[in-house]
């Protein structure tokens, strides 16, 4: 597991131009925002064995509406399995998403309940780096994806306030059709702070 954890941050500087430019895009885009900015971090562990990622990401509400929103973040996971031609092969796939999203705000007199946010995504994933196989053997090769492909992605989660900047998150994303990957889901465990002023809930 020790591996495997230096692995993937070695690959993390690997594609640290790629992490460059989606960090100043998403620092390009709060730079326009006068009011507040959510920032977050997720660990996604995937729906295939020994598959895990991370991602993180800005997002922000739409003309001061909660209840709507927009997040953009870049995603790794590593170890996503494909078999063709009877080999199994393991990519790491890389992505920016742009998603959409609706938050319902609990109204309870108990505590709990009113320190919960339910919250509905959907967007697209873009790919930043492609994949691809080679067969020596047969002189041939094959992409799995390609930079610049959009697919399809969709997100649930529950955010547990802790304090008016702090929450905690828990959800799920789903990629119904990534590529010639096929469908590809997750859960994760996050954690959001938000910048700026803040209006109560």
């Amino acid at each position: 597991m020790r591996s495997k954890i230096i692995s993937f941050i070695n690959n993390l500087f690997t594609h640290s131009k790629a992490l460059t430019t989606v960090t100043s895009t998403l620092l390009l885009i709060t730079s326009f925002n006068s009011q507040a900015i959510e920032t977050s971090i997720q660990l996604h562990k995937a729906d295939q064995s020994g598959a895990y990622g991370i991602s993180v990401g800005v997002g922000d509400n739409f003309f001061n509406q909660q209840a709507f929103n927009w997040s953009v973040s870049y995603n790794r996971l590593e170890d996503i399995n494909i078999t063709w031609n009877e080999d199994d092969i393991n990519f790491a796939l890389d992505t920016v998403d742009l998603m959409l999203s609706y938050r319902y705000y609990p109204k309870s007199y108990n505590s709990f309940v009113k320190s919960l946010i339910v919250e509905f995504q959907a967007g697209v994933g873009v790919a930043i780096t492609e994949n691809k196989f080679v067969w020596p053997e047969l002189n041939e090769e094959k992409y799995f994806s390609e930079q610049g492909d959009v697919n399809a992605a969709l997100g649930f989660l529950v955010h547990k306030k802790i304090t008016k900047q702090m929450s905690v998150q828990i959800g799920v994303k789903h990629y119904p059709d990534y590529s010639e990957f096929g469908d590809i889901s997750s859960v994760f465990l996050g954690l959001t702070y938000n910048f700026g002023r803040q209006k109560g809930y």
